[in-house]
Formats: C-alpha cells, structure tokens, sequence
C-alpha cells in the first residue's frame, strides 16, 4: 500500500513543472557580460537576433511595459525572486537589461541546416565600444558566452558624471534598486526622474529631496518636476527638497484657465528649496516662452540644450553673444524619446547627456548638480570631449585688460566611431579645426587664437553616424574671458534678442490672460518692462 502511494506521488510530481517553465528541448545559455579592461562583471544592455531577426529573452525578472501617451503611469512588474534581468518594452521593441551583467536564458535550437546563428550584441552608455558575438546552440545544450565591452578611455572615462536631466518614469521606493542598477547598466551615474501634470499628477515621486534620493556607490536618482504651461512654456526644478506647487498651470496641463504662478515666481521658489532651475526643451517647447526674461533677470541656472538628437547651437550661440551666461544641459525626456526604430548605439535612458568632471562622494547628484551651478559641463550624445583654455576650461570666468589677450589651449576627442571634426568656437565663430580622416577615434587640436573684447570660448566635436541615427555631437560649455569685466557683447545678437523680446511682451500685455488676482498680472508686467529696460542698455 504505502509501495502504491510513494509511486502515485513521484508519479505525480514528474508531471509538475519547475517554477521557471523551462520549455523541453530548450537550450540554456547563460550571458556574461564584462569590462574589457579590468574583467569584471558588469551591468549592460543587450538584444539577441536568432537568424538576423530580433528574438525574445526569456526568462526576464522583471517588466516595464511603456506606452508613452503622455499620462506617464506606467509600473514596474516583477517576479518574486532575484532579479537579474530587466525587460523594457516600446513601440513594438524589446530592450533588455542585465542588472548583475549575468543572466540565462531559454533559446530554441539553431538552425544549422539552414546555417542560422544567433547575434548578440552588448551596450554600456556611450563610453564603451558596443560588442557583438555569433553562436549556434544544439537542443538542450549548456552554454556560457561571455562579451566584452571596451572602455574608450580608460581612467579618464571614469571621472566623468553623467547626467540625463529629464526622465518620467513613475517611482516607488520599492523600485529604487532595480533602477539604480538600470542606470548601472547605462553607466549614467544621475537620473533626474520628474514629476509633471497633465490635469492630474503624473509620473509620481515617492519624496522630494534626500527622503526621495536613491542612491548606490557612484549612481543616484533625484526627483524633480517639469513644471509646465502654454503661456510660459515647458520648465524644469531639479532637486528641489519639496515638490514647487502647482505643477501645471492653465487648462491644457491644469484645471482652471489661470496663467499664474508665472516662472520667475517657482524658479525662486524652486531655488529655495535647493533645487536648480531651468527650461526645458532649449525654451520651453511653446509659441511663447519667458527665457529671456529669465535670463536678463539672472533667475535660472540652465536651459535643456540637447535633446531628441538635437543640439541647439545656433540659438544658444545667439544668447552667448546677447551677453548672457546661459548653461546647456542635456536630456531625453524618457519615454516621449523612444520611436519605432530605436537606433541601439544611444542608451534609453540619457542618449543625450550632461557630463560633470567630479568624484561622485556620497550623492552623485549633488556632485553633479553643483557643477551645473558652476557652468563646468559636457554635453554629449557619443564623444568623451575634454578643452583646457590658459589653464580653464567650462564654467571659468577671467577678466583681464588691455588691447588684446591670447588664448592658449588644447581639445581632445575620443570615441568608438571615427571623428569627423574637432573645432574650437569663440563668440559663436570656428577659430581652430582639425579634420578627421574617416578611420581615427581620437584627435587632438592644441590651439592659439587673440581676442580683442570680451568673449566666451568653447570646444565641439562630432563623429561619424549611420543611416537611422542621430547626428553625434559633444559640447563643451564655454569659459568666459571678459576684458575690463564686461560681458560679452555682439550687437546684432543683442538686437535680436531684443526684437524677440518685444513680441514676447506683447502676448505677456494681452489682456485675455486669466489671473485670480489683478495684482498678479501687474507683477508680470513689471517685469516685462524691466526685462525691456535692460534689453534696451548694453550687457551687463
């Protein structure tokens, strides 16, 4: 009897599947990923082709399913055990991350008869070379590949904090470690997650400030918000210690038709409470905008310089020369980046970057962010671009006297794809290029040019691109060498600024504008004749 009941039990488990429902037949291949220089085990983003078409990875730990429509609520799913493999799905396109940089998968057979093979390919941010490799797997075989990923360059990548400023991803506490190994994987050492409005909240923030900062060695998340408007335009408080209200003003981003607060009273607000403050989308992304308002007043620290593969250098440069400090930074605006046809060479998160050259400490993010203060930033959607001008570099101001003053220096690029050119600009003009010869990752470009007035200077590089990507670029900010301690001044920029401002404050003098109260429009309109006023006189 007991004979019978042991058989019927064994007979019975023999029918149960293991948790993983590992397919019959299947292979299993476990994935290794490695830095080149140094072997260790590394986090990455990697994609699988089973006879040049994409194929699945399976099993995944956990899921983030985006369909981005702008109410930004999507969550993360996960199983309930280690996780070591991360799968993003978008327009149709999966995305997979290893958040330990090892992970095994079931795969069916090749199929050999017919000479197919599996394609692997490997990413890591923008600072490592991407890698490939080619296998075939026989049925119920075990196989371990491991693929290495190369530094660009080594030591000195490393002291670089990378930045992606404008992130909507929905954030529990509990989510904390599986997106910081995320960022790990992109080798992003600060993702600022923002919280925004669309009638109601969205892409919500557990905390605001240190409660709300995740953190592992050399990598933090921060909240922030994107603060946004039609009459104003789209803007951004990073780090405040408490979320700026409102989020959203008027009826298409809010629920009542009011145009106040305007942004010079949250960017006050919003640096108070420890935050940086800025535009996003260069100016706000709508038909009118206080930029330049905000710049003449001095009441921001950044605008959003480089984004969906754009670098704004034209109307940046205009500003420059306007006499202003203006501050680019950069940012993808994750998930409104994706599209259908995600070119695998840009990371996910951060494809445009804001670089500061800083040890991490304790928090990444307030390493990063003091060198936004400062003016002492990179931004890149490839190259590792480093300039030195008589001993500065981005962010510095000099001021010196006489007729004339020379500056001396040095850039340097470098990357996994071939340089097209590595320039030098001063007051918006190339004063030094070197060409690339269709082959060489690195160039250098000592240079020496004399300046007569007051003038910013600054380094840019570009590098080669395919069909289907962006255009690669890096800028550095400029350093300022102001004689007798002026500011920059080119008249026809100056000009047109103004002329741009004029028609601004036409729309700001509109009387269909709605404020609750009358002494809030009277407070906008000061300012609009202020910002005139000073417009009006030469730099300061």
């Amino acid at each position: 009897m007991y004979l019978l009941i042991l058989f019927a039990l064994l007979l019975g488990y023999s029918q149960v599947r293991d948790s993983s429902l590992r397919p019959d037949f299947s292979a299993k291949l476990t994935v290794v990923t490695l830095r080149a220089d140094t072997g260790e085990t590394v986090p990455s983003r990697v994609y699988l082709f089973k006879g040049n078409r994409p194929y699945r990875l399976s099993p995944v730990d956990a899921m983030l399913p985006l369909r981005a429509d702008t109410y930004y609520r999507e969550r993360l799913w996960r199983q309930d055990r280690d996780l070591k493999v991360l799968e993003v799905t978008a327009r149709d396109a999966s995305h997979f991350i290893l958040l330990e940089g090892r992970a095994a998968f079931n795969l069916p057979r090749s199929r050999t008869d017919q000479n197919e093979k599996y394609r692997l390919e490997a990413y890591r941010g923008m600072f490592f070379e991407p890698a490939e490799i080619e296998f075939t797997l026989q049925a119920e075989e075990e196989k371990t590949i491991s693929i290495e990923l190369k530094p660009i360059a080594p030591g000195r990548q490393d002291e670089w904090l990378a930045a992606d400023d404008h992130i909507h991803l929905m954030r529990a506490q509990e989510d904390d470690e599986l997106f910081l190994k995320w960022l790990q994987a992109e080798d992003l050492a600060v993702g600022n997650f923002l919280e925004l409005q669309r009638q109601q909240h969205a892409a919500l923030q557990y905390a605001f400030g240190r409660e709300g900062e995740a953190r592992a060695r050399g990598f933090s998340i921060r909240s922030g918000h994107e603060t946004r408007s039609r009459f104003y335009g789209h803007t951004l408080v990073l780090g405040p210690e408490q979320m700026i209200r409102p989020l959203s003003i008027g009826h298409i981003y809010a629920n009542s038709p009011a145009a106040y607060p305007f942004p010079t009273v949250f960017f006050q607000q919003g640096r108070d409470s420890g935050g940086v403050v800025g535009f996003a989308h260069f100016d706000g992304a709508m038909a009118n905008s206080t930029l330049i308002m905000n710049l003449a007043r001095k009441t921001i620290d950044f605008i959003e310089l480089f984004q969906f593969g754009v670098l704004h250098t034209d109307r940046w440069y205009e500003l420059l020369n306007a006499g202003f400090r203006v501050v680019g930074i950069a940012g993808s605006d994750f998930p409104a980046s994706l599209r259908n046809d995600w070119p695998r060479i840009f990371p996910l998160l951060g494809p445009e970057r804001a670089l500061v050259k800083a040890e991490p400490g304790e928090s990444a993010y307030d390493a990063w962010e003091e060198g936004v203060r400062q003016g002492a930033v990179l931004v890149s959607n490839g190259p590792l671009l480093e300039f030195t001008v008589n001993g500065k570099s981005s962010g510095a101001t000099e001021s010196w006297s006489g007729s004339s003053k020379v500056l001396k220096g040095e850039a340097s690029v470098v990357f996994h794809r071939p340089i097209e050119k590595l320039e030098i600009v001063v007051n918006g003009r190339v004063v030094a290029i070197r060409g690339g010869d269709t082959k060489k990752t690195a160039l250098q470009l000592p240079f020496e040019t004399e300046v007569t007035e007051s003038s910013w200077i600054a380094a840019r590089a570009s590098s080669l691109h395919r069909e289907g990507e962006y255009e690669i670029w890096a800028h550095a900010n400029p350093a300022y060498f102001l004689k007798d301690d002026e500011p920059v001044y080119v008249e026809a920029d100056r000009a047109a600024v103004r002329e741009h401002w004029e028609k601004e404050a036409e729309y700001y003098r509109n009387p269909s504008l709605v404020f609750e109260q009358e002494e809030q429009r009277q407070q906008l309109l000061r300012i609009v004749e202020e910002t005139r006023a000073i417009l009006a006189r030469p730099a300061d």
